[in-house]
């Protein structure tokens, strides 16, 4: 049984204590989620669509429907909301998405603040595995998806869009591997030399400063977040350095015009294709050995997160004196593996929440397990 298996298990098991009807409190549940909801779908039903290139992904979640009782309590119909259905079939470009999972966090985010309404580096890239000189297996490409955030970001797949750990967006490998975060790189300098010395800075182990620059250097104008004026100024950085090839009027993949820069890193051969007039990567070639890689970039450009991709992360809710019954109501609306523990208080009522573990506002993927600690009196 794979974990999506198993956690409609937990939820039939918990939908069988607790259905077909109970009577429960609501008059704390979540109030102000629910005013959130209402405002953004104008009802109790919040309906999530994603097209993209033919394809089609939704998922509903769904306010049990019920009938108000005097006391302010109410008598609901308690149903799990289903899984994401029709997922899509190809990428805003037309490509198949993938469906791997490797990039998924283990742990829950803490999004900054604002992180819905915060600007994101959105990356779309056809990606091509096959060796040098020969044409793919398969002749869908791979579409790629990404929309990098600070502090959290997202990935398209074929099940929708989900949350994807990336914290770095530079890594230097060296004795001690030296990282970039968004904030550093939105920092770096826009002049060629000074932004060469800064991807060196605390970079000790000699020998391969040079290489580390040139690897940064490309990645830097390829898929990292950064800004236009930092990402003319790795082009220039690259393509001045003594070990690389530049070649003028050359094509990608897509045809696309453009220039070249070629060079030899970590036993490797690698081959940006740029265009320089609109300031933007069109492609990048990796090969070693028999082992090659082609990377078309589409799309890189600063945007608003989409609505849809948002709401594919699950927040948790402030839980904080609900009751037992009313927490577990929330966990079937919220897609949360909930279990229970109790722990003496002096100050909160017996049988009501304490804490949570991840707390409020946490950011994790459906099906996350939440520990809910409870009162058992002083």
């Amino acid at each position: 049984m794979n974990d999506e298996e198993q956690f409609a298990e937990s939820l039939r098991t918990q939908v069988t204590r607790v259905a077909p009807r109970i009577d429960v409190d609501v008059t704390r549940v979540v109030p102000a989620a629910r005013r959130r909801r209402a405002a953004r779908a104008g009802g109790v039903t919040l309906a999530l669509a994603l097209t993209l290139g033919g394809g089609a992904w939704a998922a509903t979640t769904l306010e049990p429907p019920g009938t108000t009782v005097p006391g302010g309590s109410m008598t609901m119909e308690v149903e799990p909301s289903p899984e994401p259905s029709g997922p899509p079939v190809t990428s805003s470009e037309g490509d198949r998405l993938g469906d791997s999972t490797d990039n998924l966090p283990h742990e829950p985010v803490i999004p900054p603040k604002g992180w819905r309404d915060a600007t994101y580096f959105h990356v779309v890239t056809r990606v091509d595995g096959s060796k040098k000189g020969e044409e793919p297996e398969d002749d869908s490409p791979m579409g790629i998806e990404r929309w990098y955030g600070e502090g959290v970001s997202f990935e398209l797949l074929s099940f929708g869009p989900a949350m994807r750990d990336a914290v770095s967006y530079l890594v230097m490998e060296g004795s001690e591997p030296i990282s970039f975060t968004w904030a550093d790189i939105a920092a770096l300098p826009t002049e060629p030399g000074a932004l060469h010395d800064a991807l060196l800075e605390k970079f000790e182990p000699t020998g391969v400063a040079e290489d580390a620059a040139l690897f940064n250097a490309a990645h830097l104008i390829t898929d990292a977040p950064a800004p236009p004026a930092v990402r003319a100024a790795g082009w220039e950085l690259l393509t001045s350095l003594t070990p690389v090839e530049v070649e003028q009027n050359v094509q990608d993949a897509e045809g696309r015009p453009g220039s070249s820069a070629t060079f030899e890193v970590f036993d490797r051969t690698v081959t940006v294709i740029y265009d320089v007039e609109r300031n933007v990567p069109l492609q990048l070639e990796d090969s070693i050995g028999k082992m090659h890689s082609r990377t078309v970039f589409l799309t890189t450009e600063f945007v608003p997160l989409p609505e849809e991709v948002a709401d594919s992360a699950i927040e948790v809710p402030d839980l904080t004196a609900m009751t037992r019954e009313d927490v577990e109501v929330v966990c079937l609306q919220k897609h949360l593996a909930c279990t229970f523990t109790e722990e003496e208080s002096e100050t909160a009522p017996e049988g009501t929440v304490i804490s949570s573990d991840p707390a409020e506002g946490a950011l994790v993927t459906w099906g996350a397990p939440v520990t809910i600690v409870l009162s058992a009196g002083p």
